[in-house]
């Protein structure tokens, strides 16, 4: 019965260090106080995927800087998609129309004359990236992630 006392010790150890760890580990809020549209303020990246609208499937890089009250009007988008093909657009607004204390909001993003998208938006509580999804839009399918640069 000596051979089974080596892994006994073994076992009784792993359970020791794991019954240890959770004993210590404290659970911890990800959230860092309330979130304006003023911490947003500065320049982003945001990249987009399309699957239907009327470009079709496709890509987007969005580039802009927001100022404190949530508003860029320098937003140039680059995409590539099948129904379009490679385009280039400047001169854009990207706007945070409301944002929650907990990051949680609407955005819109013009895209020329006739065109524009409104986002739902969720603020990480470090306020260095957020991800956005049109789900108002018909028609369109529309997701992605900001980053702050």
């Amino acid at each position: 019965m000596n051979y089974f006392r080596q892994p006994a010790r073994l076992v009784l150890l792993a359970v020791l260090s794991l019954v240890t760890i959770v004993t210590l580990v404290k659970l911890s809020r990800a959230s860092v106080g309330t979130i304006s549209k003023s911490d947003l303020s500065g320049s982003w990246q945001v990249s987009l995927i399309s699957s239907s609208g009327s470009c079709g499937v496709g890509t987007a890089l969005v580039t802009f800087t927001l100022n404190s009250a949530g508003v860029a009007t320098n937003a140039t988008e680059v995409s590539h998609s099948s129904g379009c093909g490679d385009t280039t657009s400047t001169g854009n607004t990207f706007t945070v129309s409301s944002l929650a204390a907990n990051g949680s909001g609407t955005a819109g993003l013009s895209c020329g004359a006739s065109c524009g998208f409104i986002f739902k938006i969720q603020v990480a509580p470090d306020r260095s990236v957020f991800n956005l999804v049109d789900v108002t839009d018909s028609g369109n399918f529309l997701e992605g992630v900001a980053i702050h640069q």
